[in-house]
């Protein structure tokens, strides 16, 4: 299940398997769906993704997988396919294009699908307990999934990529600072203050400012400097006449 908690206008989607493993299930992918559709639409300025007790999520549930193997080759690979169209791949892309900003709090152990979740966030904090790994080619024999690929690439370019893909090491909360997969590496204790802290600072900002940079930054391997430069010019033109920027210069003119 995905609880809902509040913290004045940012949503906490706290993710709660069957398992303290918190595995990523079809009821918990279409309650995680439903959920981050849910408080957009009550009007939340912010959202924090964590798991539930010590671990963030194992990823996809295997044990499934295993049993509709015992259906037949065709089932198991339709079946996963379907899932992966109407359920997992939406919500990744759901975190990566939120109308609000997306704070993943990786609180333990995050591993498979729930990776790409966590990593297409706008700002990821993990904790010093917590260790991110894709298993997914050296355990079971396929492809990283749930966006991992996309966004472990343009985190840490080809080399690590790859090696992070195709060996499976797990990467250590404080490694994942030191290359960039995180924002922070917090002691346990602070994550989820530190997590809410920042959500109510984004909450808190204009929110199509916030977008807008989204959009640059994640566009911006894809451009020229002339056209990120260009781009830039014209997101600034329309947002120089918000209130919000009148405000804030009439505040440093009166300094």
């Amino acid at each position: 299940m995905v609880e809902i908690g509040w913290d004045e206008r940012v949503a906490v989607l706290t993710m709660k398997g069957a398992s303290p493993w918190n595995v990523m299930d079809r009821a918990m992918l279409e309650q995680l769906g439903a959920a981050l559709r849910e408080v957009v639409a009550q009007g939340a300025r912010a959202i924090v993704l964590t798991g539930a007790g010590r671990v963030f999520s194992a990823g996809g549930d295997v044990n499934t997988f295993h049993a509709l193997a015992q259906e037949g080759e065709n089932v198991l690979s339709s079946t996963i396919g379907a899932l992966m169209e109407d359920l997992g791949n939406p919500i990744a892309r759901f975190i990566a294009e939120s109308p609000v900003p997306v704070i993943s709090a990786v609180n333990g152990p995050c591993a498979g699908g729930a990776l790409g979740y966590a990593l297409a966030a706008d700002i990821v904090l993990c904790a010093r307990s917590a260790y991110f790994l894709v298993p997914q080619v050296t355990q079971l024999g396929v492809v990283p999934d749930l966006g991992i690929n996309w966004v472990i690439a343009r985190a840490l370019g080809r080399p690590r990529a790859l090696g992070m893909a195709l060996l499976g090491d797990r990467i250590s909360g404080e490694q994942a600072e030191s290359w960039g997969l995180a924002w922070r590496c917090l002691d346990d204790a602070e994550l989820m203050p530190q997590a809410l802290a920042i959500a109510g600072k984004l909450a808190a900002l204009p929110t199509e400012a916030v977008l807008e940079c989204r959009r640059l930054v994640d566009g911006a391997g894809q451009v020229s400097m002339k056209q990120s430069l260009a781009a830039e010019r014209e997101v600034q033109r329309g947002l120089v006449r918000s209130t919000f920027f009148r405000d804030a210069c009439a505040r440093f003119a009166a300094k």
